[in-house]
């Protein structure tokens, strides 16, 4: 770090210039070349500074250098849970059928079986079968012998559009939150309805 000098005789450290020039070098030409000096510290400081070291995020820092590499001193950890850390179950959902399964035979051949009881329960989780729902709406149109015209039946406003509201909405969520093409929602649902 460049000390700033207490007399105009003295030259501050951190600089390689014999002391006779610094004498005979103008008092505003030190005050630059004091100012500069201390720009110039302050630029390679911010420089130095990574996402380690300051408030930055990892997204900042360069990626022509490499990250910090952790200190050798400090063991390795094996991936995956860590001794003392509390395990996480998968909790079982309500089912909305359940099958007793009971052995009919030992390993041993017997088939005498007598007591039985629950020692597992084993979840399988499936999608329901998708059965598209498909409303005709047969518009007829009568006969008035009042005026003596046809009148016509017209489809219900919330049905106008040819497609339900759940429908709508999944092509919506496919389209809308997953950004999905047009080509892959009608592939989607050529396959799948």
């Amino acid at each position: 770090m460049v000390q700033l000098p207490n007399t105009q005789d003295t030259v501050p450290t951190g600089l390689d210039i014999p002391p006779a020039d610094w004498q005979q070098t103008p008092p505003s030409v030190q005050a630059l070349v004091l100012t500069l000096l201390q720009r110039l510290e302050a630029i390679e400081a911010r420089l130095k500074q990574d996402s380690t070291t300051s408030q930055r995020p990892p997204s900042a820092d360069s990626p022509y250098t490499k990250g910090r590499q952790p200190s050798g001193t400090s063991p390795r950890r094996k991936a995956g849970g860590q001794p003392g850390h509390p395990g996480h179950r998968q909790s079982l959902l309500a089912p909305t059928d359940t099958r007793v399964l009971t052995p009919h035979q030992c390993v041993c051949g017997s088939t005498a079986l007598t007591v039985t009881r629950p020692y597992h329960t084993h979840q399988v989780l499936e999608l329901p079968a998708i059965q598209v729902e498909v409303t005709h709406f047969v518009l007829q149109e009568a006969w008035c012998p009042l005026c003596a015209q046809w009148t016509k039946a017209q489809v219900p406003p919330a049905h106008t559009a040819g497609y339900g509201p759940r429908l709508t909405a999944l092509v919506g969520e496919i389209a809308g939150t997953h950004g999905t093409g047009l080509r892959t929602i009608q592939a989607f649902c050529a396959s799948v309805l």
